[in-house]
């Protein structure tokens, strides 16, 4: 019988094109020379949801661990881009921030190409001076992306920074410099921050959800107050901080509600809410099941899959990470909407005082 290399490429191209899974597509094209001349990316179905991986906290090296709930092992990934830089992951990238630099990039984490974006100091234009004299320091916290720059060229990114106050700007391939927005009626930090159909949501920490409609031609932004959430009656019914997230399912904008016990002087998740938002009336209704779908939150981004189509993700349930930049702690698990109880879904630890754990998409380079 000919070796396993000695396959026809048609069939061989044939078997890749049944392989649904990054990760397994991946280890197919490892097998051998004549294997991953035969399976092209051309063979892979890129619009396929994919199982996010759960990145563990940073170490000082230049290797990041990941985590596949599907394969339960831990892959170690040669990754000296991120190392002495902050990062925050959306659409299968990095938006990444050299701390000593302040040199901004996209990063693809695992075929390293780098899209490079203006740089930190170039948002310090948008602030105060005098408070980032003050201060010392300018936090980027959120980074969005409106699409993968993998599949097409026309996106945009969107980032909430902030010294005193907080600002959101965006860039464009093409753009020189960073193009801000003004969020002077927003009075407090921006929680959330998604991109869906078209607009950019954002939802602040007293509860408002706001719109950003990015001109496709013109640097010229419009934003509207879609939503309010009456966040104190929530404190008051449970006296405990309180989170909120955004995530799409199904076409549909959800408001995902965190409740959090800090009695012992550190953050701890105990409860989630889940809403689905008309974001034309403005109305929360909420949503007691997610049927087989699972949501995943994490660090800056958020996601929802079809928990059937893979093994090892439980459906109707809220796979969380630490999601706090400043608070390096461990706070992560499986929350079940339906009973309210709260599972590990990593066997072990994942504390870091460098960066925390996170979620990312993995995504293909076409």
């Amino acid at each position: 019988m000919a070796g396993w290399a000695e396959l026809p490429n048609d069939l061989i191209a044939h078997i890749a094109n049944r392989v649904k899974v990054i990760e397994d597509f991946i280890a197919f094209r490892a097998v051998c020379t004549a294997w991953r001349i035969a399976a092209t990316k051309d063979n892979f179905d890129v619009f396929y949801p994919q199982v996010p991986l759960f990145m563990l906290g940073a170490k000082d090296d230049n290797f990041q661990e990941f985590y596949s709930l599907s394969k339960k092992k831990v892959s170690r990934i040669f990754l000296p881009e991120v190392r002495g830089s902050e990062y925050l992951s959306t659409e299968g990238w990095f938006c990444t921030v050299v701390n000593k630099t302040g040199e901004m990039n996209l990063l693809h984490p695992f075929n390293h190409k780098k899209i490079q974006l203006p740089s930190r100091k170039a948002l310090l234009t948008f602030h105060d001076l005098d408070a980032f004299e003050k201060h010392h320091w300018l936090c980027i916290d959120r980074a969005v992306l409106s699409a993968n720059p993998s599949l097409t060229s026309d996106y945009v990114l969107m980032v909430h920074h902030y010294v005193a106050g907080c600002c959101l700007s965006f860039w464009r391939p093409g753009d020189l410099d960073w193009t801000h927005i003004d969020v002077s009626h927003i009075h407090s930090r921006v929680a959330a921050l998604i991109y869906h159909k078209g607009e950019f949501y954002s939802t602040d920490n007293d509860g408002e959800i706001w719109a950003h409609q990015v001109g496709a031609d013109q640097p010229i932004v419009m934003t509207r107050l879609v939503a309010e959430i009456n966040q104190l009656n929530e404190m008051n019914e449970h006296m405990f901080m309180f989170r909120l997230h955004l995530v799409e399912l199904s076409g549909a904008l959800l408001v995902v509600s965190r409740f959090d016990d800090d009695s012992n002087g550190t953050f701890h998740t105990f409860k989630y809410k889940v809403y689905e938002l008309d974001v034309i009336r403005g109305e929360l209704k909420e949503m007691k099941a997610l049927g087989d779908s699972s949501i995943f939150l994490g660090l800056n981004w958020a996601t929802c899959i079809d928990s059937s189509k893979f093994i090892g993700i439980k459906p109707n349930h809220i796979y969380f990470a630490g999601d706090v930049l400043e608070e390096l702690i461990e706070d992560m698990g499986a929350y079940n909407l339906e009973d309210g109880k709260i599972e590990s879904f990593y066997p072990g630890q994942s504390l870091s005082l460098i960066y925390p754990p996170t979620w990312i998409m993995p995504s293909l380079i076409m």
